[in-house]
């Protein structure tokens, strides 16, 4: 049984905003007491007091680790640097005088995220398939990351793109997986970023159910809040609940999972009675589902999807980078 550290911290926030990072979490050792706590920029070295730390009450915390925890949070704006946004560790300084570093707090920040966990939970699942094939759509590596090494090396790989590529197998659209591959050719299928970016999401789904044999498992991984890019590509965001819509027993599936992560806040650039709650309210960047097959589908979507599409899919520069890439 692998031995609990004794340093235990988590970032829950840790964003930019007009050149101020808000720094949001708790730290708590098991045996020591923390007296201060800072943020080290990695880059520069700059070093942030985080005097926060202890005036708020953490009776969530202290539920878990005792009465010694009830007040070990933090939670205040920084100013004062070019490199807010990049790479940061939390100092903490103990009263016998010694400290101790937390590294790479971005990535703390994201543990525990059900948006990413829902990837791995995927990843796992493919360990049901001795053999088959395993299809990602959209495989293009337009922003430099790939997920085919996650792929078990027993499983064949098949990248589908509109476009050709780097990492691109098969050139085609999702729209008409079922003309490109054949019946029941895939035990797994996979998107990331994809979805929002579907004239027609709903078609895909039947398509998908046409190329996957029964039992296979199908990711989806999109948006729930995301600025506009691609542009005119740019279609749909999905909430949780939405893809029981799209997956369901007409269409041949079972949501097996469906997941909200990456919290963020919108803010207005018109403050209104309206809108003046909105960055207190829920958001997430990350929306994602997994799914199995569990029959055929006689639906369809007899539509053409040319008739909601003027040009083709924008092959130059990403217009917003993606950021929620896990690989």
């Amino acid at each position: 049984m692998e031995k609990q550290p004794q340093l235990q911290w988590k970032i829950d926030e840790c964003a930019l905003y007009f050149e101020r990072m808000k720094v949001r979490g708790w730290c708590y050792h098991l045996a020591k007491t923390i007296v201060k706590v800072e943020l080290r920029l990695d880059q520069t070295g700059e070093h942030f007091n985080l005097d926060s730390f202890g005036v708020t009450s953490s009776p969530d915390i202290a539920a878990v680790f005792g009465v010694r925890a009830e007040n070990v949070r933090f939670d205040q704006w920084i100013v004062g640097s070019e490199s807010f946004g990049t790479p940061f560790s939390l100092v903490f300084e103990f009263s016998d005088g010694s400290k101790e570093v937390g590294t790479d707090g971005l990535t703390n920040a994201a543990l525990g995220d059900p948006y990413f966990q829902s990837w791995e939970n995927f990843i796992e699942s493919l360990s049901a398939f001795e053999t088959g094939a395993v299809l990602e759509i959209g495989s293009r590596a337009r922003s430099a990351v790939t997920r085919k090494h996650r792929i078990p090396s027993r499983l064949e790989y098949v990248g589908l793109d509109i476009l050709q590529g780097a990492n691109v197998d098969v050139v085609g659209d999702a729209h008409e997986l079922s003309a490109i591959f054949p019946e029941q050719k895939f035990v797994a299928a996979f998107s990331t970023s994809v979805f929002e970016h579907l004239i027609m999401p709903w078609k895909v789904a039947l398509e998908l159910n046409h190329v996957l044999l029964p039992g296979g498992l199908l990711y989806t991984s999109t948006h729930q809040t995301w600025p506009m890019h691609e542009e005119p590509w740019d279609f749909w965001r999905f909430s949780k609940h939405s893809w029981r819509g799209i997956f369901n027993a007409t269409t041949g599936f079972e949501v097996v999972e469906a997941v909200m992560g990456e919290p963020a806040r919108i803010h207005a650039c018109r403050t209104s009675e309206v809108t003046k709650a909105m960055p207190d309210s829920p958001a997430f960047l990350g929306s994602a589902c997994l799914a199995r097959k569990i029959s055929g589908t006689k639906a369809q979507w007899p539509v053409p999807k040319s008739d909601g599409l003027a040009d083709m899919y924008p092959a130059g520069e990403l217009t917003v980078p993606l950021t929620l890439n896990r690989t």
